[in-house]
């Protein structure tokens, strides 16, 4: 009788579960975005899951399975990488026989303007033009030179127990806007959507945020959000239709304050967020190469690694 790998480890599961009741079988499966199939995904299980506390490590079958003997009523680290494709994590110690996890393909990364940006900001209550290329404001508060979105930034702030802060984020061109995103489901590395939608964009944004000794607080920032996609340079045609566009993403949420430190300075607040930039009119695509981050010599806290 021709004994196959299957079969061996059948019989494993069968005498070790006769032996103790301390093991079981942990199985994965590795699908694509689509919910296809994943063969030669590395999954790396960590968390000492095996008999002799041990991480393990093993490439998934055709039908995008791995499977292995574990220890029960433990976390495992899940790890799962394959060339062409974003890395997933996932800690979890839930479903461990029937587990499915996403690894999503690689389909274009796109060279980008991408930066965590804290800036100060010049004046209050008024709109101020902020330039995604030069990552700057325009004049004459900055080296900006296209106003692709305005921040206009309200309110005082006194200490952590009273701060009243609105940020308006608007844009000046019929059809630019944001698309707010819900946090992913996904565990990828890459969580945003391939492409920028082609609809839904809304022109204006208003988050406030208040905190009072004396009264109740309250916000309208959304710090579980997955972040925003924009569109911006928008040129319609008579039918209302896209003819020019560029598309980003901003990753999380905005933020604006009237904090200005501890000493006094020349700003009167700051807004911070992380974005990235597609140069190349009228391509949607929304996947960033590190590699190719059209900002060059930034600090290092400014430098993005996220897709």
């Amino acid at each position: 009788m021709k004994i196959t790998k299957s079969l061996i480890f059948s019989l494993f599961i069968i005498n070790l579960s006769a032996c103790t009741g301390n093991f079981t079988t942990v199985k994965v499966k590795v699908v694509d975005q689509d919910g296809l199939a994943v063969e030669g995904a590395e999954v790396f299980a960590g968390g000492r899951l095996g008999i002799d506390g041990e991480n393990i490590k093993d490439l998934t079958d055709k039908e995008g399975v791995f499977q292995t003997i574990g220890r029960k009523n433990l976390a495992v680290v899940f790890r799962v990488n394959k060339e062409g494709y974003y890395q997933t994590k996932l800690r979890t110690n839930k479903n461990l026989q029937n587990l499915i996890i996403e690894l999503r393909k690689k389909k274009k990364t796109t060279a980008m303007y991408a930066k965590k940006l804290l800036l100060p900001v010049p004046k209050k209550r008024e709109a101020i033009g902020f330039d995604f290329e030069q990552a700057d404001w325009v004049s004459p508060y900055g080296k900006g030179n296209i106003a692709h979105i305005f921040f206009y930034l309200d309110g005082e702030y006194t200490d952590v127990q009273n701060n009243n802060n609105e940020l308006q984020i608007s844009f000046a061109s019929a059809g630019d806007g944001l698309v707010k995103l819900n946090r992913a489901t996904t565990n990828s590395e890459y969580q945003f959507p391939y492409l920028a939608p082609q609809l839904a964009y809304t022109n204006s944004l208003t988050l406030k945020y208040h905190t009072s000794s004396s009264s109740q607080s309250f916000t309208t920032y959304d710090n579980s959000a997955l972040g925003y996609i924009f569109r911006i340079n928008t040129k319609l045609n008579s039918e209302g239709e896209v003819i020019h566009a560029n598309y980003g993403k901003i990753a999380g949420e905005f933020l604006g304050s009237s904090y200005t430190g501890t000493t006094k300075r020349k700003n009167v607040g700051f807004v911070e967020f992380t974005y990235y930039y597609n140069p190349t009119p009228n391509d949607r695509s929304l996947e960033f190469d590190w590699r190719q981050n059209l900002f060059q010599n930034l600090e290092h806290e400014e430098k993005v690694k996220a897709p």
